[in-house]
């Protein structure tokens, strides 16, 4: 091969390495100023869509734990006047249970058992044509609210890091990854 063919061939691998990374910055640019971290600043809006994560039975992860504690706190200080639980159908349950328990009236929540990844779950929100907010971690949220923006709904994220979560490199990682899928899936597969 020439030299010119391994330039070319160099040239597509860095691009083909860096895209997640610029993508992901490009996003986190984008979305920064409709993320809020405290509630007290966070605008009020109809829905608090609270994102699923793993659960174990009743047992809510971590991460699941901290986006429904937040969803509850957004409920309670009248930001939001319904509390959608979004995710697979153990999931959802395992939440809405949670968020009972912790005095949110069972009329107040609405169970997604079709919101199977993040990207289904803000989809369903487009249909609802109602103002959003998304709760979940900081590293979620960027992509979350591209999303959101690319469904033109009316959507801001609240915060849901309440703890150090011992996976945390893992999952942005990953979210590196799904960011580069989401971008894939809104402009070059839909």
């Amino acid at each position: 091969m020439n030299k010119k063919g391994l330039i070319t061939i160099g040239t597509l691998l860095v691009m083909i390495l860096a895209t997640p990374f610029l993508g992901s910055t490009i996003i986190a640019v984008q979305t920064a100023d409709q993320i809020y971290e405290n509630i007290v600043e966070l605008p009020q809006k109809e829905i608090g869509l609270v994102l699923g994560a793993a659960a174990y039975g009743d047992r809510l992860s971590d991460i699941l734990r901290d986006r429904v504690d937040t969803g509850i706190e957004l409920y309670k200080a009248e930001k939001v006047s319904v509390l959608v639980m979004s995710g697979a159908k153990n999931e959802v349950e395992a939440m809405k249970k949670y968020a009972i328990e912790h005095d949110i009236p069972e009329e107040a929540i609405t169970e997604d058992i079709t919101g199977l990844n993040t990207m289904a779950s803000i989809e369903n929100m487009a249909d609802l044509n109602r103002s959003v907010t998304i709760i979940s971690q900081r590293y979620h949220l960027p992509r979350a609210l591209f999303i959101a923006n690319t469904q033109e709904i009316d959507a801001i994220g609240m915060t849901a890091d309440k703890h150090d979560y011992l996976k945390i490199q893992q999952f942005k990682s990953r979210e590196l990854l799904a960011t580069s899928k989401a971008i894939l899936d809104i402009f070059i597969l839909d």
